[in-house]
């Protein structure tokens, strides 16, 4: 659905057809909680990579590091790191369940958190403005919404992850904001067109991710 699209309204109902796709299914939890694992498991290995990055480049790294997780390790901290990794997978989680209701759904309709409908007899659903200056509006706002609504792990691990990887924890927050910016300008254009912004977005979190659980696993003996 381009910017200038407008919804398609259904005559008989007064409703947008779209939202007639909405999924009635219950979430899987199981499926989800597996995606979620998978996706930690990329995360993980991208963690991974950029700390031997770091440690082949400098010899002094594996030395500052060893020292900063005997800290962790000596003050039982390392619980710390793995309750930011269960924070961030559940914030996902929680996130995923309501995309599954509007999986059949298409276009820019997919932007709206909420459908309402009016009290009076005709029981029409309002859904948020889609063209022009004020669809901009709409969806850019929409952009900063679920910044909030995913980002709260990754801000919270931010101060200790960075104790432990100041380069890589640098390196995913300028991704972060890179790919919000990217999400953001790409929603004002369109539904689909925020992706690239998504993908910078999620992987950033999940690097962040996996380097609180690499965190956990080292300060516990579990990872050299």
């Amino acid at each position: 659905m381009s910017e200038s699209t407008p919804l398609k309204e259904d005559k008989s109902t007064g409703t947008t057809s779209d939202a007639a796709d909405l999924n009635d299914e219950s979430p899987s939890y199981p499926k989800i909680v597996i995606t979620l694992a998978i996706m930690l498991a990329i995360g993980t290995g991208l963690a991974y990579a950029s700390i031997r990055f770091d440690g082949s480049s400098s010899t002094g790294s594996n030395d500052k590091l060893a020292s900063k997780i005997a800290t962790i390790r000596e003050l039982d901290l390392q619980w710390l790191y793995l309750a930011l990794v269960v924070l961030g997978r559940t914030i996902s989680l929680l996130n995923f369940v309501p995309t599954g209701y509007k999986s059949g759904m298409k276009g820019n309709i997919r932007s709206n958190p909420f459908f309402y409908q009016t009290t009076d007899g005709s029981k029409t659903r309002v859904v948020f403005q889609d063209d022009g200056a004020i669809g901009m509006y709409n969806r850019s706002n929409r952009s900063i919404q679920h910044m909030v609504e995913n980002s709260g792990g990754f801000f919270a691990a931010i101060g200790p992850v960075g104790y432990l990887f100041p380069k890589q924890t640098f390196a995913a927050t300028l991704s972060f904001c890179f790919g919000r910016i990217l999400h953001q300008k790409g929603y004002t254009s369109g539904y689909g067109s925020h992706a690239p912004g998504f993908v910078l977005h999620l992987l950033s979190l999940l690097t962040v991710e996996g380097l609180a659980l690499l965190a956990f696993l080292k300060a516990q003996g579990i990872l050299a």
